[in-house]
């Protein structure tokens, strides 16, 4: 693990860049969450011979560089020191260029300037250290592990855990040759603890999970107290389906540390899929020991809500807003407890203020849905054009979207101008054109139902939906039996295992009196995706070639699979049928 050191800045860094002094400092390689200090221009300089003079021209501009930092203008001070960096070749000036690139977050200028630095400066551990981790955030993992283990022959503490963590997203074959390298350096240092829990990490990333599971083992017994192998070897019970024991092993060694956050976190990851109480204790701890990390509390108000406790969701999500954190995520959870508790001003309130992130597209969506059922259709469409304002990209989505919505509440009149709206604004929109043709079907509109699918399959006629639903349209309501057949013969062709499209066949066979392969292909269906429709079919089926109780029990059984579909029940009045 990377060592936390506080970032020293000597008062005297004014006097530094005048006279050219050497300033020793230590230096951290940790993320940098403040600029590097850099006095007023109006502080007072004491001026002595250099020991190491500069040019007038490099004093004047490091001296500008120094102010320009003072005023935020950390682009000026950045590119001052660079140039000046460049030009001296002084390890002292390309560090402070390091420090203000990284702060900055300008990675390639960091790593040039780092490397710049250790150069001049090869047994700084500081200027190792901040190239290691320069070449790190920029992916280049076999350089920063180079970097690194120059630092360990120096004696400092290298970053082989990170960067064996950065390696997850990496090809297999680089990450083969960085396992190598950890490999080779553990001849030099078998004992290193970073050197064994990063080839751990290497090879669980690689699925060899028995491989790594031993290397833990091999740090626990050098290492009994190591708590990145004890971390390690809890996702490696979890990815062996032995989560009771890592639950089981992190307890235990959280009683030695009960103050390491890291531990209890993963700890708290894992309880959520066996625990949730425990999860929500643990999850609570950590947001006191971690008050600025607005994640903790995230996740306490989420998993609180999933258990019910309105109270304490209410109340992190409510800290999250007073904090600033997480915001818009925070208003969603809000609106989705005052929508539960059938207060919807409040939620509309909530709703309205999530306004990015993951999110949003949910807030939108219930959102549209409380002014539908309010039948507030006025709201909805004001609602519906702001987003597509803000969000010209996803106006055909929207759209579609907000007819769907209208549909499910019945509101049929209401679906088709939007639709309508949408179609003059995007008239080759499948999408559109598919839900409006569902539309006029559901109104029993033959003839503008199939010339919308038509108008869909002029443009793709390969599209799988638009063959299955105007084949299943023509099955079901007229005796173009031919063309059905046509149309389903070319969707299986393209999706053979598809059940929708098995059923509409099956249901066509039905149709034509071939019952035996109406039967075969409507049980298939059935086996793959056992819903309301494929039953109500194949309970139909049964039902007519005269095995009733068969087609009683499949019926039977589909409805409680969904017991608020109307399909079996309709299926049943027709037939004059019971359960």
């Amino acid at each position: 693990m990377i060592k936390h050191r506080p970032l020293i800045l000597s008062s005297m860094t004014l006097y530094w860049v005048l006279s050219g002094c050497s300033l020793q400092a230590s230096r951290s390689v940790a993320a940098v969450d403040q600029a590097p200090a850099i006095v007023s221009p109006d502080a007072e300089v004491h001026v002595q011979i250099p020991a190491r003079p500069f040019p007038t021209e490099t004093l004047y501009s490091l001296l500008t560089a120094e102010i320009a930092g003072s005023r935020a203008q950390y682009d000026l001070a950045l590119g001052n020191y660079v140039q000046q960096a460049r030009e001296t070749r002084d390890p002292q000036v390309a560090e402070r260029a390091t420090l203000i690139a990284r702060y900055v977050s300008n990675y390639p200028t960091a790593l040039e300037m780092a490397k710049l630095w250790a150069n001049e400066a090869p047994h700084n551990q500081d200027a190792l250290a901040n190239a290691s981790l320069a070449h790190l955030q920029l992916g280049q993992l076999h350089e920063a592990f180079d970097y690194s283990r120059r630092l360990l022959d120096e004696g400092g503490e290298p970053l082989f855990q990170n960067i064996a963590a950065s390696a997850a997203s990496i090809e297999d074959d680089a990450r083969n040759r960085l396992l190598d390298d950890f490999r080779q350096e553990l001849e030099r240092h078998p004992e290193d603890e970073q050197l064994l829990v990063g080839t751990g990490i290497l090879l669980q990333q690689n699925g060899e999970y028995d491989k790594a599971m031993q290397q833990v083992h091999k740090t626990l017994k050098l290492h009994p107290r190591s708590i990145p192998a004890a971390i390690l070897e809890a996702n490696l019970l979890h990815q062996l389906k032995r989560d009771q024991e890592a639950i089981t092993k992190m307890a235990n060694l959280l009683e030695f540390y009960p103050e390491n956050t890291s531990l209890r976190q993963q700890y708290a990851r894992i309880l959520t899929r066996y625990d949730m109480a425990l999860a929500q204790e643990q999850f609570s701890i950590l947001s006191q020991q971690l008050p600025a990390n607005g994640d903790m509390l995230l996740s306490l108000g989420i998993i609180a809500l999933e258990r019910r406790d309105l109270e304490t969701a209410h109340n992190a999500f409510e800290e999250l807003l007073n904090r600033d954190q997480h915001i818009a995520t925070a208003h969603y959870y809000l609106g989705r407890m005052a929508e539960a508790s059938n207060d919807l001003q409040e939620a509309i309130i909530h709703y309205l203020q999530v306004n990015g992130g993951n999110d949003f597209l949910s807030a939108t969506l219930q959102l549209l849905d409380i002014f539908v059922r309010q039948e507030d259709f006025l709201s909805a469409e004001q609602h519906m054009n702001r987003v597509r304002l803000r969000y010209p990209d996803q106006s055909e989505a929207l759209y579609v979207l907000h007819g769907q919505t209208l549909i499910k509440h019945e509101h049929l009149q209401q679906a088709e101008q939007v639709l309508n709206e949408g179609l003059a604004n995007f008239p080759t929109s499948t999408r559109l054109l598919f839900t409006r043709a569902m539309l006029n079907n559901e109104r029993q509109r033959l003839p503008a139902t199939e010339r919308d699918l038509r108008q869909i399959l002029k443009q793709d006629s390969d599209n799988v939906a638009a063959l299955n639903s105007l084949g299943y349209i023509l099955a079901d309501s007229t005796q173009r039996y031919s063309e059905a057949y046509e149309l389903l013969e070319k969707a299986l062709q393209l999706k053979p295992d598809d059940a929708a499209i098995i059923d509409s066949m099956g249901w066509l066979h039905y149709r034509t009196g071939k019952y035996p392969d109406a039967l075969n292909l409507l049980r298939q269906a059935y086996e793959a995706a056992p819903n309301a429709e494929i039953g109500a079919h194949l309970g139909e089926v049964l039902w007519v070639i005269g095995d009733k109780e068969e087609a009683r029990r499949i019926w039977r059984e589909a409805q409680q699979r969904e017991p608020d579909s109307d399909t079996i029940r309709e299926t049943l009045d027709r037939l004059k049928a019971d359960l």
